[in-house]
């Protein structure tokens, strides 16, 4: 696993915050085409570590000249706990093709209705859509997002580092839980890409991290395979926020 002491993870928060306004070095520490990921064992480490229960709280950083997302476990009441490791993923090329998967699910309900002689009277049938209860995003809106980062990535960090000398870029991801354990006996590692979201509240483009599950078919415990026994809705996930705009945390 990739760590960082105490000491390298406050010296790489402190890089990042020097690096963002000037666009020349932000050059040379993101590529729009890069993601990080995150290992099963980081994820279950994270979880362990974590004291506050509905978010997790990455924050970004520059460690040997590569972006880096840390995962920083949090107290219950959103301070950073002071720990003698912290695990990170550099930001990096995939090695293969990323699959975004999507199940739609919907219920047929047909009823008859007897008469009191037993006589079929009436036939109905009705389509729920069911309300989803977890943050996830569909494959097309994801994929959308993500190609807008690709797209305008560059023109949006050489605007935020000139302009606003880098103020507004984002420092840290607030990570609803559920985008993380979800599913996690059946995942072997996530791969976290960065897209654009429009906010509605701040009347601009924000940067966000989508997350995709690589999963394993527990029939053979490939990486990558496709399970068949209750399959998750789907592997894509997508509520942080970033901070700044948003100072606070979303659960608090």
């Amino acid at each position: 696993m990739a760590i960082l002491t105490l000491e390298d993870y406050t010296t790489a928060v402190q890089r990042w915050a020097e690096v963002k306004s000037n666009y020349s070095e932000i050059q040379k520490v993101i590529s729009p085409e890069q993601v990080f990921i995150l290992s099963r064992e980081q994820i279950e480490w994270f979880d362990k570590e974590n004291q506050e229960e509905t978010y997790f709280r990455a924050d970004i950083g520059v460690w040997e000249n590569q972006l880096v997302l840390i995962l920083t476990p949090r107290t219950s009441t959103g301070d950073v706990i002071k720990l003698d490791n912290y695990e990170f993923s550099p930001l990096q090329y995939l090695e293969s093709d990323l699959t975004l998967k999507q199940t739609k699910t919907y219920t047929l309900t047909s009823t008859y209705t007897l008469t009191k002689d037993l006589s079929k009277g009436k036939e109905d049938s009705d389509i729920d859509f069911p309300i989803m209860d977890k943050p996830i995003t569909g494959q097309l809106k994801a994929v959308e997002e993500i190609e807008s980062w690709k797209e305008n990535a560059m023109d949006y960090l050489q605007r935020e580092s000139l302009e606003f000398k880098g103020q507004r870029l984002f420092q840290s991801f607030y990570i609803p839980k559920a985008d993380l354990i979800h599913n996690k006996e059946n995942v072997h590692d996530i791969v976290c890409v960065f897209g654009f979201k429009y906010s509605l509240v701040y009347q601009r483009l924000l940067a966000t991290l989508i997350f995709v599950a690589n999963e394993n078919d527990p029939r053979i415990n490939a990486p990558g395979g496709v399970y068949a026994v209750q399959p998750d809705p789907s592997n894509t996930y997508d509520w942080t926020k970033p901070y700044p705009p948003y100072t606070t945390s979303p659960g608090g």
